[in-house]
Parts: structure tokens; sequence; C-alpha cells
């Protein structure tokens, strides 16, 4: 049941954030640089297209993530793997805790 509980609760929260952006991108104003017809730029390009409301678009390099990207990335995420498994493990233990309590108090008076 508990595991049941945490799933409807995740997906609740999931769903209000993402109703939540999908409103913030309707009635947000367009992104800066997007807001007029797009100037020459050094490469000549006069025809780039201009984003309507809400949308943007990024021009993505062809150039993929450096060996030190992919480093610092895998270092991050062994930092964030550790530190969720101590705090799990920590709110076990204290959850524990307080389920003994309670039950010592209750059998002892």
């Amino acid at each position: 049941m508990g595991y049941f509980l945490v799933f409807v609760l995740s997906v609740l929260v999931g769903s209000g954030v993402y109703a939540a952006t999908l409103r913030a991108a309707r009635e947000g104003t367009v992104a800066a640089g997007f807001e007029g017809r797009s100037t020459p730029d050094s490469a000549g390009d006069t025809d780039l297209p201009v984003a309507g409301p809400g949308y943007t678009y990024l021009r993505v390099g062809i150039r993929g993530p450096s060996w030190q990207d992919r480093l610092v990335g895998f270092v991050g995420l062994l930092v964030l793997l550790g530190v969720s498994t101590v705090t799990l493990a920590f709110g076990i233990y204290q959850l524990g805790h307080i389920l003994n309590v309670t039950i010592e108090n209750f059998f002892t008076k």
C-alpha cells in the first residue's frame, strides 16, 4: 500500500508541474532575442525564423561533450548517488527509531 501511495503522489506532483509549465509557457512573454525580426549575424543568415509566443529554440552545436564534461558529469552522478543513499538510509533509520520508541511507550504504559 505504501508503494502505491508514493506512486500516486509522484504522478500527481508530476502532473501538477507539467500543467504549471504549460500554463507558464502560454501566458509568459517571448524569450529574449525572439521579440522581432532577427538581425543578420556574422555568417550572413538574414532569414532566421521568429519563434511564436511561448516557443523558443536553440541552435545546437554538432560537437558532443568533451571528455572533461563527461568525467565531471560522472563524478557529479557519483556524489549525488552517495548523498541520496546516505539521506535515504538516515531517513529509514529515523523511521525505525520512531517506531521503536512508540512501541516501547505502548508496552511500558
